[in-house]
């Protein structure tokens, strides 16, 4: 811990220097209060950038480390997408099955329509050269002729009938084995997919395994809680996603979404590390004081509320943290709250900017801040163009 600690003295120290120099200049050139409460707003801005800056484990890592944390993230997308190459290749093979099966017993239709065609048109030939209208004149009276007649009537609907049902089988099946020929082709595609995801990740493993026979013991209890993360994060998404159905599709644009800010006060300017901030970041943090009040962005209800801990009862990935579904494809999650601070409950109905919990640092966090997800589908998207 002791890496730790020097980082912790030098982020303070920074922060010592940044009040001194500020202060310096603000002693020499402040001419009028109104100078001096714009330079007290600029040392607020960088305080706060200095205090994100020690806010999340990114913070402690050194350069194996946050290749480490890129492979994570990696292997932790080619598994998802082997999972569902394999879900696909699976309902493929199954619907090819199906439509074989399909296209066997239409082709036996075929064959049983085509015998009864054979025996019919055998016996026209057999009748030899009377025709219908031989039929009817040889009719010994009206009620004779009413019935021949409609004898002739019944017998050319059977055998138009039976004429359209064998094309209609004929078409049938060659459908069939035309959709059969390009689930086949996808299936192979998807073989072929598979293969060189799983490749991929078997050599992400492998440089991965690599790295951390290179870390020192401090080193590999922070990969340890980083690779718990990526693991908590999947598990997460895995149950929003069943949640939303598997994947709701968002009907409404991020700028119609309506929401407000998850801090009191707060916008997008306001984000202090960004959705791209670093490998595996998957929201947006907002560094401020411990205690601050998180607010909900939009009404819903909250379907997560708890806290992630180790079996000791230590915090670990998101901590405190609460998920909110809002019912038009969207879902919001709010990570690192103050211990015991979380003031809504699975069921509950939240209305636009009612508390939900205070700001802490609980989990993978090294400052107080609010981490923020957007989530469609249980999966993360950048959350800065739905904020005011």
């Amino acid at each position: 811990m002791k890496k730790t600690n020097n980082s912790n003295k030098i982020a303070y120290i920074s922060i010592i220097i940044i009040i001194l120099t500020i202060s310096h200049f603000g002693l020499v050139y402040a001419e009028s209060t109104s100078d001096l409460q714009k330079e007290q707003g600029e040392l607020d801005k960088k305080i706060e950038q200095t205090s994100t800056a020690i806010a999340g484990v990114k913070n402690k890592m050194t350069d194996t480390l946050s290749q480490i944390n890129r492979l994570n993230v990696q292997i932790n997308s080619y598994e998802d997408e082997i999972s569902e190459l394999s879900s696909k290749l699976a309902a493929l093979t199954t619907e090819i099955e199906d439509k074989q099966e399909n296209i066997e017993i239409q082709e036996k239709k075929y064959t049983e329509q085509n015998e009864l065609l054979d025996k019919r048109m055998i016996a026209l030939y057999e009748s030899g050269t009377t025709s219908f209208l031989d039929m009817l004149l040889s009719s010994e009276g009206l009620a004779d002729f009413i019935s021949k007649y409609y004898l002739i009537e019944q017998l050319a609907e059977y055998d138009t009938e039976l004429l359209r049902v064998i094309e209609e089988i004929r078409l049938q099946i060659q459908k069939e084995k035309e959709e059969l020929e390009e689930n086949k082709k996808d299936a192979e595609e998807s073989k072929e997919a598979l293969e060189i995801r799983t490749q991929a990740l078997n050599r992400s493993v492998k440089d991965k395994g690599n790295l951390v026979n290179t870390l020192s013991a401090e080193e590999k209890t922070l990969e340890e809680q980083l690779e718990q993360f990526e693991r908590d994060k999947r598990e997460v998404q895995a149950r929003l996603a069943a949640m939303s159905g598997g994947g709701t599709t968002v009907v409404i644009s991020p700028s119609a979404a309506g929401y407000g800010p998850p801090l009191p006060g707060k916008s997008k300017s306001s984000i202090t590390t960004g959705y791209y901030g670093y490998s595996g970041h998957t929201g947006v943090d907002f560094a401020c004081s411990s205690g601050t009040s998180i607010i909900s962005v939009k009404s819903g209800t909250v379907v997560i509320s708890e806290a992630m801990k180790y079996a000791n009862g230590s915090y670990r990935s998101y901590g405190e943290y609460v998920v909110v579904d809002h019912h038009d494809g969207t879902m919001t999650l709010y990570a690192h709250g103050l211990p015991g601070s979380r003031a809504v409950s699975v069921g509950q109905g939240v209305s636009q900017g009612q508390h939900i919990m205070q700001v802490g640092s609980t989990g993978n966090s090294t400052g107080p801040h609010l981490h923020f997800e957007v989530r469609i589908g249980g999966k993360p998207v950048n959350p800065t163009p739905y904020l005011p």
